[in-house]
């Protein structure tokens, strides 16, 4: 009987420590399993730790089943904790239709978007990135909190980042542009998705497309962009199975940094004193050093931005660029010097953001509640600028203008 209480004190306890665990990191509609998980569990280990004590009657060995159940909750959480490095979200398969009798041209819109809706493969991907650009990876009692906060903020919003299904409206307006005796179809690959624009094109390929161009719905060729670039490049240069162009970023578009600027002038109150922060992405630690270009493009991007509201009449002293995170300065810095230049409101333009998601949703806002300006400066959040039409104009011309290149090319 004796060693059944000690079996029942240890596995309760561990079977207790794993559904918190688990708890943290699960989906929110398996929550209530892993908590009746937790609670059944506690319960066998505080039944067991009971009878034990009453058996013995000892005072110290309260103490040593006191610690040893706590040993064994913190085991258990230890174990979930180390297992999360092998969640890997399953890789989409590609989208891409048979041409039909006479192929034409793909058109491949990658997209830098985050996830649809809370998923703990993608938590982990985002902590093995950040890892490989340097940054400490988090201890066996801190992981699963990683995963917690990324619930707990596609919570704030709903349960579903309105990112992708933007991107989604995006490529249908661009779909709806195109010349069909030119192009015979048209598919999205998102960047967050290692391999996804290699796998395509090679499905392209196999389907009988000539030809495909990949054009960038960014401002800037971020590090999983560049990635999936690089990638696909490595396994079609030089090859006759299909002729792949890419369409550069859209840094230098000046289509859209008026379209941002209209924006701005639009909510701008002539009788106020009126800053305007452009906020960019930033990135992190080895990232940076890597990728040094994607930080360049969109200041640039930026201070085209910055020149046209100066034209328009919004002092340039007033117009600053700020990072969403990783960088200085950042958002709170940003609005908090804005007001202490003496302006009475502050606009927050997410400057190279096409889409709403977690971080203009929250993090921006977060960030510009931080900054504690005095009641009478207010601070307005801008939405993102993708969803005018402008945008899919100007990857409709960048398609065409990758599609004269390869023809000449050819």
């Amino acid at each position: 009987m004796t060693p059944l209480l000690w079996m029942g004190l240890v596995g309760g306890s561990l079977g207790a420590g794993a559904a918190l665990a688990t708890l943290l990191v699960i989906k929110r509609r398996l929550e209530s399993l892993a908590m009746a998980a937790g609670i059944a569990s506690m319960m066998v280990s505080v039944v067991s730790g009971s009878r034990l004590v009453a058996l013995y009657e000892r005072p110290e060995l309260t103490l040593i089943a006191t610690l040893i159940a706590v040993s064994s909750v913190g085991g258990g959480f230890a174990l979930i904790s180390s297992l999360l490095p092998y969640l890997r979200p399953k890789p989409p398969d590609p989208n891409v239709a048979s041409p039909g009798a006479s192929p034409g041209i793909l058109v491949v819109i990658l997209v830098d978007v985050e996830s649809e809706s809370y998923a703990p493969g993608e938590v982990t991907r985002e902590i093995e990135e950040l890892v490989d650009a340097g940054l400490p990876e988090p201890t066996l009692s801190v992981a699963p909190f990683h995963y917690a906060a990324q619930k707990a903020r596609f919570r704030a919003v709903g349960d579903r980042s309105p990112e992708p299904a933007r991107a989604r409206e995006l490529a249908e307006r661009v779909e709806s542009r195109l010349d069909p005796e030119i192009f015979s179809g048209l598919t999205l690959v998102r960047c967050a998705d290692e391999g996804s624009l290699t796998a395509t094109l090679r499905a392209a390929s196999s389907a009988g497309f000539p030809r495909a161009v990949v054009v960038g719905a960014y401002v800037a060729e971020s590090y999983r962009a560049a990635r999936e670039r690089g990638a696909a490049d490595s396994l079609f240069e030089g090859t006759d199975t299909i002729a792949v162009t890419y369409t550069p970023p859209l840094w230098t578009s000046d289509d859209l940094a008026r379209l941002i600027s209209r924006q701005v002038l639009a909510i701008r109150l002539d009788s106020a004193r009126t800053g305007v922060a452009l906020v960019v992405h930033g990135q992190p630690g080895e990232h940076e050093r890597l990728n040094e270009s994607f930080d360049i493009q969109e200041n640039a991007f930026a201070n085209r931005i910055r020149m046209f509201l100066d034209e328009e009449g919004i002092d340039g002293d007033f117009v600053r660029v700020c990072t969403a995170e990783w960088r200085e300065p950042g958002v709170t810095e940003t609005v908090r010097h804005l007001a202490a230049l003496g302006c009475d409101r502050v606009l927050v333009m997410p400057a190279c953001h096409p889409f709403a998601n977690l971080q203009t949703l929250l993090d921006m806002p977060a960030a510009a509640r931080d900054a504690r300006v005095p009641d009478e400066v207010r601070v307005v959040h801008l939405p993102p600028w993708g969803d005018d039409d402008t945008f899919a104009d100007v990857l409709v011309r960048a398609i065409g203008e990758a599609v004269a290149q390869q023809t000449r090319k050819s």
